[in-house]
């Protein structure tokens, strides 16, 4: 057994050599051999068995970790992940799960998926994935459990209200919608979500596209934030529907700089004039800064919200033996003034460490308007998003929104999204939530007032009694945090609601005309002169 395993790893290793492009071929095989001799000692002669998958795939993961985090491997258990990245479909039950404490909750669930039309409900905690008890498990984990080939059976026990419940049922495609939501304002302008750039991705914006033209509106927002990237030409297509460019809409470069390939106008386009805002945030990547990069380049429309991500790596799936999978990075991009905004450096030098982040550079718009590399894709203007208090932040890290969630949401009035507000009984069982819980936090006022206490001994001219005084006082104040903040907190719970309730779609809903960032790219867009001044028209 141990020679056809180290004969495998062998072969397995001499497919690397051989398929290797660069790099010395004497070197790359004397290292695959050093590495098969140390899996035979760790397989022969360690204190505790280990099995070859677990080895060499822990090999793996400490290889790619050198690299970027966006160079994975995925063995054959782990293909639904790979399918869900690519097409936004994958093999599975249709719900998120979140982890509190010790337990895993269901925390969404998708609207037509088999979970939810089993019974299993927003709050439910997972006991068993078939005979699996789940204790301790991580949620990649417990995910991996419930996705699968669709149509195959899975048994799910789930606690609720203290009580166990099974449910049996059958997997189903999952498929997550790229356009969720899109629909036009009471003041004419246009809106459109877009989740991710999947393969499906541009044909639901051009169709949404579509069906907004036909409403006449006065302008489009287009909202990235949060949406993580996907694959790149999709984001072409979507540039070329809002411009009819010639000029380059994005190019990539591989090893040594050296061009790969140059993308420019993929598809007809759609809406070329029309005044256009594209919302990004922190969480806007990849092939959302694409977009928002080459709209902001090429001056066909403002970027508002905040400064974006930074991702400005190319990836692409690789197959690999026995229905394993790798996505690599095998290039960077470039927006059409010339620009990466990846805003961390992985490259290295000959010996394998990490170069310096080489300065900034500026680069110029079409208008001439001055923008920068390596550093995300910087808004036209910064929109700041509602203030939520840490008091909320605190309870949310606890778990406590989707556990108080729980206990309402069978008892929310068939109201639309638009409608619903939080009554006078669900505030008070809030309060009364958080009493059983026993709920506090530590603010960071708090922390750092508790530092100074310690370095109050040094100070002549303080003492650590002078900062108990205002610790005192900090807490009677977050005593009443609760009726001084309510309003805030109560915009949060109704929203948080809403979107357990309706989904992602009533959320979008709801936030069309209540959303402080879609609110004030709605009035710029209808304000001439701020458009014009934002996009250096003079």
């Amino acid at each position: 057994m141990r020679n056809k395993m180290s004969l495998s790893v062998v072969i397995v290793g001499a497919g690397v050599l051989m398929s290797a492009a660069t790099g010395d071929p004497f070197e790359t095989s004397k290292q695959l051999e050093v590495f098969t001799s140390v899996l035979q000692q760790v397989q022969v002669n360690y204190v505790d068995e280990i099995g070859a998958e677990q080895a060499v795939g822990s090999a793996i993961k400490g290889m790619l970790k050198e690299l970027d985090p966006y160079t994975v491997y995925y063995p054959e258990d782990k293909i639904e992940d790979v399918r869900l990245l690519q097409t936004g479909e994958y093999g599975g039950v249709g719900c998120v799960i979140q982890k509190i404490d010790k337990d895993i909750y269901i925390s969404d669930l998708n609207n037509s998926g088999p979970a939810k039309s089993a019974g299993i409900q927003v709050g439910d905690i997972i006991k068993k994935v078939g005979d699996i008890p789940i204790d301790n498990f991580s949620i990649s984990d417990v995910s991996s459990l419930l996705k699968g080939t669709p149509d195959s059976e899975v048994k799910v026990l789930v606690e609720r209200g203290g009580k166990e419940k099974a449910f049996t049922f059958n997997r189903q495609n999952i498929k997550s919608k790229a356009v969720p939501f899109y629909g036009m304002r009471n003041d004419g302008v246009g809106y459109l979500y877009l989740d991710g750039f999947t393969a499906k991705a541009s044909s639901e914006v051009r169709n949404a596209l579509i069906e907004l033209k036909k409403k006449n509106p006065k302008g489009i927002i287009l909202d990235l934030r949060g949406n993580g990237g996907g694959l790149l030409i999709e984001a072409v297509k979507i540039v070329s529907y809002f411009s009819d460019t010639k000029d380059t809409i994005v190019s990539t470069r591989g090893r040594g700089g050296e061009i790969q390939d140059v993308y420019r106008k993929a598809a007809k386009t759609l809406l070329p004039d029309l005044s256009l805002a594209v919302l990004v945030d922190d969480r806007s990547a990849s092939a959302s800064e694409i977009v928002a990069g080459a709209i902001q380049d090429l001056d066909r429309g403002v970027i508002l919200g905040e400064k974006s991500f930074g991702k400005g790596l190319v990836q692409q799936i690789k197959p690999l033996p026995f229905g394993a999978q790798m996505k690599v990075t095998v290039a960077k991009y470039y927006t059409p003034s010339g620009r990466c905004i990846q805003r961390v450096n992985y490259d290295r030098d000959e010996n394998g460490t990490r170069t310096k982040k080489p300065a900034q550079k500026e680069f110029a718009t079409v208008s001439g308007r001055p923008v920068v590399d390596g550093d995300g894709i910087h808004p036209d203007s910064t929109l700041s998003d509602a203030y939520y208090p840490e008091f909320i932040s605190a309870m949310s890290a606890k778990g406590l929104d989707l556990r108080y969630a729980a206990n309402v949401l069978n008892s929310m009035e068939d109201k639309s999204p638009d409608d619903f507000e939080l009554s006078q009984d669900q505030w008070a069982a809030f309060v009364r939530f958080l009493a059983e819980e026993e709920f506090n936090f530590e603010s960071l006022g708090e922390r750092k007032l508790k530092q100074l206490g310690k370095a109050a001994s040094e100070l002549d001219y303080l003492s650590e009694d002078d900062i108990q005084s205002l610790l005192k006082s900090v807490e009677q104040r977050k005593g009443r945090l609760l009726e001084s903040q309510r309003s805030e907190i109560t915009k949060y719970i109704e929203d948080y609601l809403v979107q357990k309730r309706f989904g992602l779609e009533g959320a979008l809903q709801r936030s069309l005309h209540r959303d402080t960032q879609i609110n004030t790219a709605a009035s710029i867009l209808l304000e001439d002169g701020t458009m014009n001044a934002l996009l250096g028209v003079k």
